[in-house]
């Protein structure tokens, strides 16, 4: 009992300094809930299976750099989301773009495409059309692109 009487002020020092440790800690868990986890989650369980490799993605560019109504061509890959620019000749079509999301993804084998999402985003140099851009989209569950519809002259 002496011991608490001579130490007192040194274990109340203690004490407070362990309540502020476990306060701090309980205020980083509220600030900070995602701190330490994968960004997406579990969401990309299983990629490694259908992984699109980089040689796969350069030979699918390539194709269709050689199609003529397309002026330039870019890929990103996020998680699941593999979205596609495209930059197309300013006397394209909506009706003549839209089928070049169907090649972009036609070389995939059928677990990619029903694994990842699928985003085209379809343009023109002349930025003053204003039946351009156009953004297809394809979830992994659905066959087919939905097309963006708030443009002029856009049609399913």
């Amino acid at each position: 009992m002496s011991f608490i009487k001579r130490n007192k002020y040194t274990i109340i020092v203690v004490i407070v300094f362990v309540l502020l440790i476990f306060i701090g800690a309980k205020a980083m868990e509220l600030f900070f809930p995602n701190s330490g986890k994968a960004i997406y989650g579990d969401r990309l369980d299983g990629i490694e299976e259908v992984e699109i490799k980089d040689s796969k993605m350069e030979q699918v560019l390539a194709e269709m750099k050689e199609d003529p109504i397309i002026s330039d061509i870019s890929q990103i890959t996020r998680g699941k989301l593999v979205t596609f620019s495209i930059v197309v000749n300013d006397d394209v079509t909506i009706d003549a773009a839209k089928p070049l999301a169907d090649k972009a993804i036609a070389s995939f084998e059928d677990d990619q495409k029903s694994y990842y999402d699928f985003q085209v985003m379809i343009s023109k140099n002349n930025k003053e059309l204003t039946d351009f851009p156009i953004i297809g989209y394809k979830h992994h569950d659905s066959s087919g692109f939905s097309w963006t519809k708030d443009r002029a002259g856009a049609s399913e």
